[in-house]
């Protein structure tokens, strides 16, 4: 290793990445585990934990914003988290240990690239943006792309900010997941979704199915299902089934396939209970 940078700003930051040949760790949950063996001798090491402009969470302009350097342990238990983004605070309650939680960020849990992570799913539902800093200034680029685009949306040089979250009126937000053991459990599928409420009607509903394949798919089918006329029982049943044909034109033949078959019909039964359930109650 050539050296171990600590920035203390996101000048500072900046600074560190015009050195090249970076590498950029935060809670280091994943890195030290999967990466470390792949540094080398003429990598930087640029620790971000100093630098307090990637974290907190605030309302701004219409919009939840959350620094990327957030623990997962911080949104779990944030109340603007869990009152505008209920689902992201659902989805950091389920990483691992609690260890892991106080250590791991948000921005590691998308950057990462991970298609068992259950951060992204939820960040999509909730139609997120990411705010990313590089020596070319900073962009904006929805976590639909980063997603889709898996470690490469990042530009070497490039380090996740914030995430901005829209806030638009009556919105509701419900995660559930399906692990390989109760705790410190990594996703063998997870889903999110919000809707919008406005008086008796629904609408605007975002689906999105985690840990398929390399990243997480946007369900607009079943939204529509979800926001629908049907009454609620065939509603239910209907979202299901979506969500089923999903799964299986995601991983055909796999042999994974008929144990996510089941998994999605239980998972799909509760995001959609607590979806109903926290829009009777009428809060968010």
């Amino acid at each position: 290793m050539a050296g171990l940078m600590t920035p203390n700003s996101l000048d500072e930051l900046a600074a560190c990445l015009a050195i090249g040949n970076v590498r950029v760790v935060a809670g280091g949950t994943d890195w030290f585990v999967r990466d470390v063996e792949s540094f080398g001798e003429e990598d930087t090491l640029i620790d971000l934990s100093g630098v307090a402009e990637l974290r907190g969470v605030t309302l701004q302009g219409g919009g939840l914003r959350i620094g990327a350097g957030e623990t997962m342990t911080s949104l779990a238990g944030s109340p603007l988290v869990r009152t505008h983004a209920a689902c992201l605070a659902e989805a950091a309650e389920h990483v691992g240990s609690w260890q892991i939680r106080n250590r791991a960020t948000l921005g590691g849990n998308l950057a990462g690239g991970s298609p068992a992570a259950d951060t992204p799913p939820a960040l999509m539902a909730l139609d997120a943006t990411a705010e990313i800093l590089s020596l070319r200034g900073t962009r904006s680029c929805s976590v639909e792309g980063i997603v889709a685009q898996g470690r490469a949306a990042l530009a070497p040089d490039e380090v996740l900010v914030a995430f901005t979250i829209p806030l638009p009126e009556g919105r509701i937000s419900a995660f559930g997941k399906v692990g390989s053991r109760k705790e410190v459990s990594i996703a063998r599928l997870n889903l999110a979704a919000s809707l919008r409420r406005s008086g008796g009607s629904l609408s605007n509903a975002r689906v999105v199915v985690g840990t398929l394949g390399s990243a997480g798919r946007l369900c607009p089918g079943a939204g529509e299902i979800l926001i629908g006329s049907l009454d609620l029982e065939e509603r239910r049943r209907a979202f299901c089934s979506a969500l089923v044909a999903v799964v299986e034109a995601a991983i055909p033949g796999r042999s994974t396939l008929p144990y996510k078959r089941s998994a999605i019909l239980a998972l799909g039964e509760d995001v959609f209970d607590a979806l109903m359930r926290t829009s009777d109650e009428g809060r968010g």
